[in-house]
């Protein structure tokens, strides 16, 4: 009886450690970790996710006792879902950076609308950027294969098996400065024409100084910004198309370094 009891709870808490590794990938993850999906129904899909992927999970031998143990156990699985959605969102994340760039570039830095995305306000190029980067991501898949790279997580980085490093820190900062990295190019295209304007309007003050430049410069940057942003929309989209190809090696390297043994 007290076999068959160890068993039980053998199984039960593979489910629960397998289920927390798939609420803390939802919650930071593109499209899942959207704030226009409900909480609820969040954590139902976490809890099918999680009873999808439980019977192709490899069942450790034996589990260490004590409540402190599991719940030690139950947090490092959501560490390891939230590194993945972190990773995974980094993508967006730039693609936010650039638009916020434009923004304050084009003087609509005070023009905030409020996002249910982020549940606050935020700029209006910003929010351009992030629900392009976002409509892309779904039309080439990624947020299938982000579901494929949780299942394969199991297989690399078992229940019980789990380690920071430095290599990981250090592929963590590395990667958190491509955020930066690639908001600048994909802001580039539409900052270059601005800067070009304010170079042509610093020349028209010192020929015609009775002009008033200052107020011609905001229509003006407003209108080069929107047009270089749409003449500039295929080179956005060539853009995250190959760093969402990126993506998932990210993600899939992360998962190797946090399986590194001592």
């Amino acid at each position: 009886m007290s076999e068959g009891m160890d068993e039980a709870f053998l199984y039960f808490a593979t489910l629960l450690l397998v289920f927390a590794r798939v609420v803390g990938f939802f919650v930071q993850t593109p499209i899942y970790g959207s704030n226009h999906i409900n909480d609820k129904i969040l954590v139902g899909l976490s809890v099918c996710m999680a009873l999808i992927i439980y019977p192709n999970v490899p069942l450790p031998k034996a589990l260490p006792g004590g409540p402190a143990i599991l719940f030690l156990l139950i947090f490092t699985q959501v560490v390891v879902g939230l590194v993945m959605g972190y990773v995974s969102f980094l993508i967006m994340a730039a693609a936010q950076f650039g638009g916020e760039m434009l923004d304050i570039q084009m003087g609509l830095s005070s023009a905030a609308a409020s996002d249910p995305s982020s549940k606050g306000t935020i700029n209006l190029i910003r929010r351009l950027k992030f629900y392009i980067a976002m409509i892309f991501y779904m039309m080439v898949n990624g947020h299938h294969a982000l579901i494929e790279c949780l299942a394969k997580s199991f297989d690399i980085i078992p229940l019980t098996g789990f380690k920071f490093s430095p290599e990981l820190n250090m592929e963590l900062i590395r990667l958190t400065g491509q955020v930066f990295y690639i908001g600048v190019q994909i802001g580039l295209p539409v900052m270059g024409a601005l800067f070009m304007v304010q170079i042509a309007l610093g020349v028209m003050a010192k020929v015609a100084p009775q002009m008033n430049v200052f107020m011609l410069s905001f229509p003006l940057n407003i209108l080069v910004g929107l047009s270089m942003l749409v003449t500039a929309l295929p080179i956005f989209i060539k853009v995250l198309e190959g760093l969402f190809a990126q993506c998932n090696d990210w993600v899939m390297i992360v998962l190797e370094l946090m399986a590194q043994r001592q």
